[in-house]
């Protein structure tokens, strides 16, 4: 398809324009010259019947019919006027001049009521008879100076073909100074478009010059205005591409050293390295990267993650997901399995690349082979489970063979002092009292051990620790212990099994009393915890000001069987601690001798569809 050249657009452009211009003002022009002679020939009809009526006022009121004849004729002699009625009072006709005979002209009739009773001139368009052309029929009603009855009606039309004459006359001069300036417009655009587009089409010649190579194309304009400016700056931008073009080159050669020094790190690194466009596809795979995928570096670069391994695998999930979080570094372990059936663990690490205050263009992945360190890992904690273990059973067996003790020597000495009521009292007192020992000491083991069937549902914090404050209130008075109210937040809602967490917040409220024999202060607090990117935590604060725990046992007190009181069996906080692990929980504690004990109890926070699910 042929396009057509700028010049003839712009020619085109402008010699509408001005035609559109003219067309508007000619035509503007000619409506308010059409108007205004038409409201002046209006204005003259108006006098003229004004006039006839007030001369002939006192010839209506004395009935002088051949003076209004008279001056009926007297004012047809004027050549714009086509015809003159004189209406009585009655609206009979008076006098008439005119063609044709007063009984035979449409005007003639007696006139209505409603015209003769008008106020003021009435004026209306109409078609004069005779030479057939436009006027204006004018009725003027008569009265006397300073009186408002009428007495006649002057009927006057005022012919209008002299007014549109001119109208023509204005029209056609009009015409000729509009065709004249757009002519003259169409020739003075075609000058200044030649103007424009000669420099501009060197300018394209130029510019091709120089995308074929060609940097030595200059233009000369000479027109001294802005395309001479647009030349000189076309000049400059071709001096700089060149000076551009060489710097280019010179940092061409530095980016293909820095890539080969770049390679040579990459195949040095004893990591798996993998990085991604911001497209998704592999831009570098490393040997180690081979060596721990088994995927060669040929079958990878260029290629996504999901078109290599699947969209199953664990790596290319882990990929994918580093390419859409942008704000977060990822690290996670990952099980990878080589082709020979063997698995490997990986830890893998995703990092974006971003730009200098820009958005992320890529992304970075690091793989460390933690298969040999799982493995010790592994058999170190073998080690520690035997050893804990042991541990447990040496704990298990002290703290049975007390009860046992007791429950074995009334059991031998019963054949003897059974008929001893003192006896049997110490002997129904004594020997269930131990058994209970020992069942409680073993269900409270099993609790350690097993995982309990915990119904997660969210609930408010606060009502829980009330009823617990409430069932140990006895041994809180007793120890002369001031509670410090509870304070934080009116309602905190958190995920938890309520029976199992009013366990474990007996239990870290009990130890506390414990602590303060003598007395003290047991301050409880509950706060909302959040941290950037974590799902907010509900903060449980039980503190005491007893004696407090020392350094060496402070991470020793959640171990099964440790214990600093006579009477513990070393299993109360153990089993907390686990309660509260298996409400995706966790508990801290902190102390300073001579200064008293915190426990703080961390819960995750119900979130608000999970509370409007709960409630009615």
């Amino acid at each position: 398809m042929r396009r057509t050249t700028l010049r003839r657009r712009l020619t085109l452009l402008f010699g509408l324009t001005i035609a559109g211009i003219v067309l508007i003002i000619g035509w503007f022009v000619a409506h308010q010259g059409r108007k205004i002679l038409i409201e002046q020939s209006r204005r003259t009809a108006v006098e003229l019947a004004h006039s006839i009526s007030a001369s002939s006022s006192n010839d209506f009121v004395n009935y002088n019919y051949v003076a209004l004849e008279q001056k009926a004729e007297a004012a047809s002699r004027n050549p714009d006027i086509a015809y003159v009625i004189l209406y009585d009072k009655e609206g009979k006709v008076a006098a008439f001049t005119g063609q044709g005979e007063p009984g035979a002209h449409e005007r003639a009739a007696p006139l209505s009521r409603e015209l003769r009773s008008a106020g003021g001139p009435v004026v209306g368009r109409t078609l004069i008879k005779g030479y057939e052309g436009p006027g204006l029929d004018i009725i003027m009603p008569v009265t006397l100076p300073g009186a408002t009855q009428i007495w006649g009606t002057v009927r006057l039309g005022f012919r209008l073909d002299n007014v549109f004459n001119q109208i023509r006359q204005v029209n056609m001069v009009i015409f000729l100074l509009g065709l004249s300036g757009i002519l003259a417009g169409w020739f003075i655009s075609a000058m200044f478009t030649r103007r424009i587009t000669v420099p501009l089409g060197s300018l394209v010649e130029a510019t091709v010059q120089v995308s074929e190579g060609n940097f030595d194309a200059r233009i000369e304009a000479g027109t001294g205005d802005e395309i001479q400016n647009l030349a000189d700056n076309f000049n400059w931008m071709v001096e700089r591409l060149l000076e551009q073009r060489e710097g280019l080159e010179r940092n061409l050669k530095e980016i293909r050293s820095l890539k080969d020094f770049s390679d040579l790190v990459l195949l040095s690194i004893t990591n798996g390295l993998i990085t991604l466009d911001a497209g998704g596809k592999i831009t570098s795979f490393n040997r180690e990267s081979e060596e721990l995928l088994g995927t060669k570096d040929s079958q990878a670069i260029g290629r996504s993650p999901m078109e290599i391994w699947g969209p199953d695998n664990p790596l290319t999930g882990m990929l994918r997901g580093g390419a859409m979080d942008q704000d977060t570094v990822q690290e996670r372990e990952i099980r990878w399995e080589a082709e020979d059936g063997t698995f490997r663990i990986l830890e893998v690490s995703t990092a974006h690349i971003q730009e200098p205050d820009g958005p992320s263009v890529g992304l970075l992945a690091l793989m460390q082979d933690l298969t040999e360190k799982k493995s010790l890992e592994e058999k170190v904690r073998r080690a520690d489970r035997l050893a804990a273990l042991g541990t447990l059973a040496a704990g298990l067996a002290h703290e049975i063979r007390n009860p046992l003790t007791a429950v074995r020597a009334f059991v031998q000495m019963f054949p003897e002092k059974y008929q001893s009521e003192v006896f049997r009292g110490k002997f129904n007192r004594i020997v269930p009292r131990e058994l209970d020992r020992v069942n409680e000491l073993l269900e409270n083991l099993l609790d350690l051990v097993r995982r309990p069937r915990m119904q997660l549902v969210p609930m408010d914090i606060f009502p829980c620790v009330e009823q617990v404050l409430e069932t140990l209130e006895p041994e809180i008075q007793a120890a002369g212990i001031d509670v410090r109210p509870l304070n934080g937040a009116a309602s905190l809602m958190v995920v938890a099994d309520e029976s199992y967490l009013n366990r474990a917040i007996y239990n870290v409220i009990l130890n506390a009393v414990q602590a303060m024999p003598h007395g003290g202060t047991l301050t409880i607090e509950a706060v909302r915890e959040e941290e950037d990117g974590k799902t907010p935590t509900i903060a449980l604060r039980i503190s005491d000001t007893g004696i407090g725990i020392p350094m060496k046992d402070v991470q020793e007190v959640f171990n099964p069987f440790f214990t600093s009181r006579e009477k513990g069996t070393g299993l109360g906080l153990a089993v907390t601690n686990k309660i509260i692990e298996d409400q995706n929980g966790s508990i801290e504690v902190a102390s300073e001798r001579g200064v008293g004990t915190t426990f703080t109890i961390l819960l995750p926070e119900a979130e608000v569809d999970q509370v409007g699910r709960s409630r009615p």
